[in-house]
């Protein structure tokens, strides 16, 4: 059965960051943020040997999930899940089981973004299995399958928003508004660990762990709508480069794994779009982010992997009861 797990704790410490209000940037923070959305995250791992010509391309049985989130103050819980009504069971026999896991932690710190996250997936299928066999049938026969394949993640990204009138938390937690249409270059550093293990004798054996350092840059743009400021469009576009410590294990022509310790660089391309409503009790819209970074390995092959993430979600704003209230009044005294 396809699983897939999303836990995000969401934290803006009032000790280091006063709440964002101004002309431009309307701030909810002191409300319950309730949301729930439905998304979908989809993976890609293309590897091609220039020597051989032979292309892989690695996707996991993805699935749709409902993520339930509430924002309060400086903490925030978001927990996901894929119910079975939403998710062909068929789907499993062609391209068999995957289980995504992911745990993400978001510090804001003034005008610093601080992520952290792990990501777990394991089964994969190849989605050109036409390649390897002639005779296959698409949506009849089942494509290859890698059911051991695990891909794990961890790691963190450091963003600074150079605009303070440009407000990313409308974005990405939604517990601000925008007022005014604003734009800001935002730089980032991003560092992680990963481990890619695939066991002998299914289809392609490979394992691998590296060490990415990567630093972009890029513009976001809030623009705003409406006598009231409620409707909104933000688009944004970065690129950058960076350096991968690789260590990989490749089974040879006479079935022996051969390690080779590499480093090379890295391109690296994110895009985001939100379409929105967002008025001071009720917030809606459409959140879809790509990422993407490609690298050579020895000039013999070249692996590509990217993500993208669409999510669809509907939020409403209360006030805290008042036993709420007091203890976190007591928490930011203390």
């Amino acid at each position: 059965m396809q699983r897939v797990i999303l836990v995000l704790f969401t934290l803006f410490f009032v000790v280091f960051c006063n709440a964002q209000e101004s002309e431009y940037v309307q701030d909810f923070s002191h409300n319950i943020n309730a949301k729930l959305g439905i998304d979908t995250k989809s993976f890609s791992y293309k590897i091609t040997n220039s020597v051989t010509n032979e292309k892989f391309d690695l996707k996991p049985n993805e699935s749709v999930r409902l993520a339930a989130s509430v924002h309060y103050r400086f903490i925030g819980l978001t927990v996901g899940f894929s119910p079975n009504f939403l998710n062909n069971n068929e789907d499993e026999k062609l391209k068999g089981e995957s289980d995504i896991n992911s745990i993400q932690l978001r510090l804001f710190i003034k005008r610093f973004i601080q992520e952290f996250e792990y990501n777990k997936i394991q089964g994969f299928y190849v989605e050109n299995t036409a390649d390897f066999d002639a005779n296959w049938i698409k949506n009849t026969d089942p494509y290859i399958q890698l059911k051991n394949l695990t891909i794990k993640r961890f790691g963190g990204k450091t963003s600074f928003v150079w605009n303070k009138n440009f407000s990313f938390k409308a974005l990405l937690m939604q517990n601000q508004k925008q007022l005014k249409s604003a734009g800001s270059f935002v730089p980032s550093m991003s560092y992680y660990y990963s481990e890619l293990n695939n066991p002998k004798n299914e289809f392609i054996s490979l394992g691998e762990s590296n060490i990415d350092l990567n630093v972009t840059a890029g513009y976001i743009h809030n623009f705003v709508f409406g006598s009231e400021q409620n409707y909104f469009a933000s688009l944004g576009l970065s690129y950058g480069f960076g350096v991968k410590f690789a260590k990989n294990k490749i089974e040879d022509t006479s079935g022996v794994f051969q390690e080779k310790k590499e480093t090379y660089t890295n391109s690296i391309f994110e895009g985001r779009l939100n379409l929105g409503y967002n008025s001071n009790k009720i917030f809606t819209g459409v959140q879809f982010n790509i990422n993407g970074v490609s690298y050579n390995k020895d000039q013999e092959t070249n692996v590509e992997d990217s993500n993208s993430y669409l999510q669809l979600y509907l939020g409403y704003r209360f006030g805290a009861p008042k036993v709420i209230e007091r203890l976190f009044d007591k928490i930011h005294k203390q």
